[in-house]
C-alpha cells in the first residue's frame, strides 16, 4: 500500500454538530427502583451525549393517534423499569425493559445480592479468601451500557427497515455473560480449569508495598521482564520462576498465589529505586492512585465522553486466548470459545504484504473494522484509517485502546490492573483487610469492551441516518470505561470529594451457607449464624428486602434452574446474550 497524502487533522463531534441520536428523545422513569439507578442512569448519560433529549420536553408517546401520558407507560413496576428512546419528529421508538432478576423473579434486587448470585462475588473473592463484594456498582454500570448498545441496535434496525417495538435487558444475564470466559473454563468438557483453593496468601500478591510506603502493580507481558526484575531485587531463583504462571495466568483465573519472598525483596527497596531497576529491564510498575489523585486529571474534571465519535474528512499480544490454550472443550480453548462465539474466525499473519492484501479483501466486505493495538503499531503496519479506506471508503476505523486519552506523561503498559491501579478503581476495590489493591476479574477489559461496541453501534447509526457523511472513526479505551464506573464518586469536584461511595451490604456466614444481604438490614452476622440461608431468604424478602444465597462454585451456575435458560452447551457451558428483541 502506497502512503495517502496528508488529511485534516481528526476533530471529535460536538454538541454543535449532527450527532447519532439528534432529534431522539429519551422517556424515563419518574423514580426507577432503587437497585436499578444506576443502570439506567448510564443510560440517560450515554444517550444524551449522544444527542438525544429527555425531560418534561419529551413529551409523551403516541400510540394510535392519541397522546398515553408518558408516567404511566414508564411508571415503575416492581422490580423492573421501562426507558424510551422516541424516533426523530415524534416517530415511535423502542420501549426497553430493564430489570434486576430475570422475568418471572419478583424477589427485592441491588448491586450486592447481583454480585453474590450470577459467581462474580465468588470470582472477585478467589484473590481474597473467599466471595466478597467488589464495593462498587460495576454489574449496574456494564447492564446500564449494554441496555444503550440494545437501545442503538434497535434505532439502526429501524433505519434499515426492521422496527423493533421492545427490547429486555436484565442485570443477571448481562453479569453472567459478562463472566462467559470464567464459566466456559471452569465446566470445559474435556478437563474443567482447576482454580487453587482458597485462603490465599493476599501479602504475596501484587500490589506490592516499598520500603518507603508506596503501593505498587507490577505488569510484565513475557518472561525476560519478570526475570530480570526481581533478580535485581534480590528474589531467589527458583522463586521468581515458580512464581511466574500464577502471575502470567492471574487474569484468566482471577487468582494469582505467588510467593512471599517477592514481595518481601520489594520490601527492602524505595519505590524510586524500583522504577530504575523497572525502567532497565522493562517492567512496568505504577503506583496505586487514589480517587482524590484521579479527581485532579482533565479528563475527569471536564467529564469526557467515555468514548470518542470522529468524521474523518471526505477527500502479538491481542489479549484473546489461544485456539490451544487450556482448558479445552471439544479440542477448542473453552475461553476462545466463551469469547468468539458467533463470529466467523480467519487467521491473517499481518506482518507480511500476502497477509495484509488478505485482510483488505476481507476490509472490502465489513461495515467496522475493530483493533487492539498499541499506539502507533497500525500506522506501522500500515493498516491505519486511511489504508483501509482504500479497500472499503465507507468503512468505520475502531480503536479499542488502553489509555486513549489520558494526561500527558509516561504510562505504565496498559493491561486491566494497570489501569484499575492508575484511574482509582483499585482505591474502591478493597482487600478484606481494607488495602486498596486491583480485583484479578478482568473488570475494565470486560466493561472497556462493552463500551466499545456501544460506541461501534453509534458510528453506524450516524452513518445511517445521515448525521455523518464522511468517514467515521472511534476511539474507546480502558481509561474511558474506568470513567464510566467510577463517575458517581468523581462528581462534584468543585464543591466536595465526590459522592460517598453506596452501601455495599453483608455477605455473611448463616446455619448452613453464605449470604448476601442488602444494605439497611439491619441484621448481624451473629443473627444470620442461627439460621439456613432459606429461612432468611424468606424473612427478608418478606420485608422487601433484597438477599440471596451466595454462589460459591461458578461451575454450579448453568446448573441452577432459575439461570440455566440462559446458558447453551458444546463442550462448555456459555451464557447466551444478554438481549432480547421484538
Amino acid at each position: 500500500m502506497t502512503s495517502a497524502p496528508p488529511l485534516a487533522p481528526l476533530a471529535p463531534l460536538t454538541t454543535s454538530e449532527a450527532l447519532p441520536l439528534d432529534g431522539h428523545l429519551v422517556h424515563l422513569p419518574p423514580a426507577p427502583p432503587a437497585g436499578l439507578a444506576t443502570a439506567t442512569e448510564v443510560v440517560r448519560d450515554h444517550l444524551t451525549r449522544l444527542g438525544a433529549r429527555f425531560g418534561p420536553g419529551a413529551g409523551p408517546w403516541r400510540t394510535g393517534g392519541s397522546a398515553a401520558p408518558a408516567r404511566d407507560r414508564y411508571a415503575t413496576a416492581g422490580p423492573e423499569t421501562v426507558i424510551g428512546l422516541g424516533g426523530p419528529h415524534h416517530a415511535r421508538g423502542t420501549d426497553l425493559t430493564l430489570r434486576g432478576w430475570p422475568t418471572g423473579d419478583p424477589t427485592p434486587f441491588d448491586e450486592t445480592t447481583a454480585q453474590a448470585a450470577t459467581g462474580l462475588m465468588a470470582l472477585h473473592g478467589r484473590a481474597n479468601g473467599g466471595p466478597r463484594p467488589l464495593g462498587t456498582d460495576y454489574l449496574s454500570t456494564l447492564t446500564g451500557t449494554v441496555a444503550t448498545q440494545a437501545l442503538l441496535a434497535a434505532a439502526l434496525s429501524g433505519l434499515r427497515g426492521t422496527p423493533v417495538r421492545s427490547a429486555r435487558v436484565s442485570v443477571t444475564e448481562a453479569a453472567l455473560f459478562s463472566l462467559g470466559p470464567y464459566v466456559a473454563a471452569a465446566t470445559a468438557g474435556d478437563e474443567p480449569e482447576e482454580v487453587p483453593s482458597p485462603p490465599y496468601r493476599r501479602a504475596a500478591r501484587p500490589p506490592f508495598l516499598s520500603a518507603d510506603g508506596v503501593r505498587f502493580e507490577v505488569e510484565a507481558l513475557e518472561v525476560q521482564p519478570w526475570r530480570d526484575f526481581w533478580k535485581a531485587a534480590g528474589a531467589p531463583a527458583k522463586d521468581i520462576a515458580n512464581s511466574w504462571r500464577a502471575f502470567a495466568a492471574r487474569h484468566t483465573r482471577a487468582a494469582s498465589p505467588l510467593i512471599t519472598t517477592l514481595a518481601q525483596c520489594a520490601a527492602r527497596h524505595r519505590y524510586a529505586d524500583l522504577l530504575l531497576i523497572a525502567e532497565r529491564t522493562g517492567m512496568g510498575l505504577c503506583a496505586l492512585r487514589t480517587l482524590a489523585d484521579r479527581r485532579a486529571d482533565s479528563d475527569v474534571r471536564y467529564d469526557d465522553d467515555p468514548w470518542e465519535l470522529r468524521e474523518l474528512p471526505r477527500d502479538e499480544r491481542d489479549g484473546l486466548p489461544a485456539r490451544g490454550a487450556a482448558p479445552l472443550a471439544g479440542g477448542v480453548s473453552a475461553r476462545f470459545a466463551a469469547l468468539n462465539a458467533g463470529k466467523e474466525v480467519r487467521a491473517i499473519d499481518i506482518r507480511t504484504a500476502a497477509g495484509r492484501r488478505a485482510l483488505a479483501e476481507t476490509v472490502a466486505e465489513a461495515d467496522v473494522f475493530l483493533h487492539t493495538w498499541a499506539p502507533g503499531e497500525a500506522a506501522r503496519l500500515r493498516l491505519d484509517e486511511e489504508d483501509l479506506a482504500r479497500a472499503r471508503p465507507g468503512l468505520i476505523y475502531a480503536w479499542a485502546s488502553a489509555w486513549g486519552r489520558a494526561p500527558e506523561g509516561p504510562r505504565p503498559p496498559g493491561t486491566d490492573p494497570m489501569v484499575q491501579a492508575w484511574s482509582g478503581v483499585a482505591d474502591t476495590v478493597t482487600t478484606p483487610d481494607g488495602t486498596p489493591a486491583p480485583s484479578l476479574v478482568a473488570l475494565l477489559d470486560v466493561l472497556g469492551g462493552q463500551l466499545a461496541a456501544e460506541s461501534v453501534l453509534a458510528a453506524l447509526l450516524a452513518r445511517e441516518s445521515g448525521a455523518a457523511t464522511g468517514r467515521l472513526r472511534v476511539d474507546s479505551s480502558l481509561l474511558g470505561a474506568s470513567r464510566v464506573l467510577l463517575r458517581p464518586l468523581l462528581r462534584g469536584l468543585d464543591e466536595s470529594p465526590g459522592t460517598p461511595p453506596a452501601a455495599t451490604g453483608l455477605v455473611a456466614p448463616t446455619a448452613d451457607g453464605l449470604i448476601a444481604v442488602g444494605a439497611g438490614a439491619g441484621t448481624t452476622p451473629a443473627e444470620l449464624a442461627a439460621d439456613p440461608t432459606a429461612t432468611w431468604l424468606g424473612r427478608l424478602h418478606a420485608a422487601g428486602i433484597p438477599a440471596r444465597a451466595v454462589v460459591t462454585d461458578i461451575a454450579a451456575l448453568p446448573q441452577d434452574p432459575a439461570l440455566s435458560p440462559y446458558f447453551t452447551h458444546d463442550g462448555c457451558a456459555r451464557p447466551t446474550p444478554p438481549w432480547s428483541f421484538s
